[in-house]
């Protein structure tokens, strides 16, 4: 994952090329995403919550759906058990760095930290971060050129974007971005 997460193409290598690997990166984010979901049902038991947790099972299957139909179409399918166990673990990176830019905020000005374009500035990087670790990774995991590396990443945010937007349109109306938005503390849940 830390080799992955400077850049260093090797670590890819670190990495399983089977459905077991694929099983073993898949199962903290499925037992995160049961906890989660029992306890926003217990909390709220209505179907926003039943909506938001079927959205959040979503968004966790809907990428591995996209990229493999990518990578099959790239004639790249044999490398995909590898790609998809690599972008699993290292997107655990991720809240690591919005961490380290919010430690060193808070070092450098506390003040800023506290403040919207604080949050918004840890939520920038952490998802630009995100965003060129789904590139990296495409790129050498799928043996991608970086143009369809990009594509590919253009793809799985299309799909999320259009799956948001389907789930706002339809009953309960759940607009995912107002939860993905908010800030701690200035969310729905900080209301009750």
């Amino acid at each position: 994952m830390l080799l992955l997460g400077r850049g260093r193409a090797e670590g890819i290598a670190c990495f399983g090329n089977t459905r077991d690997a694929v099983l073993t990166a898949l199962a903290p984010r499925i037992a995160l995403w049961l906890v989660g979901g029992l306890l926003t049902c217990l909390h709220a038991p209505d179907t926003t919550s039943v909506t938001r947790l079927l959205f959040s099972l979503c968004m966790i299957l809907l990428p591995a759906a996209v990229t493999y139909a990518l990578a099959k179409r790239w004639e790249r399918a044999a490398l995909w058990y590898r790609y998809i166990t690599a972008a699993w673990w290292t997107d655990w990176l991720s809240p690591f760095v919005m961490l380290g830019v919010a430690l060193l905020m808070a070092l450098g000005s506390p003040a800023l930290l506290e403040t919207f374009y604080g949050g918004l500035i840890v939520n920038v990087v952490g998802f630009a971060y995100s965003l060129w670790m789904t590139w990296f990774i495409a790129r050498i995991g799928l043996g991608l050129r970086s143009g369809r590396a990009l594509i590919l990443v253009g793809a799985v945010l299309a799909s999320l974007a259009l799956m948001a937007e389907i789930t706002a349109l339809l009953p309960p109306h759940y607009v995912a971005w107002h939860d993905f938005m908010s800030l701690p503390g200035s969310g729905p849940a900080a209301k009750h």
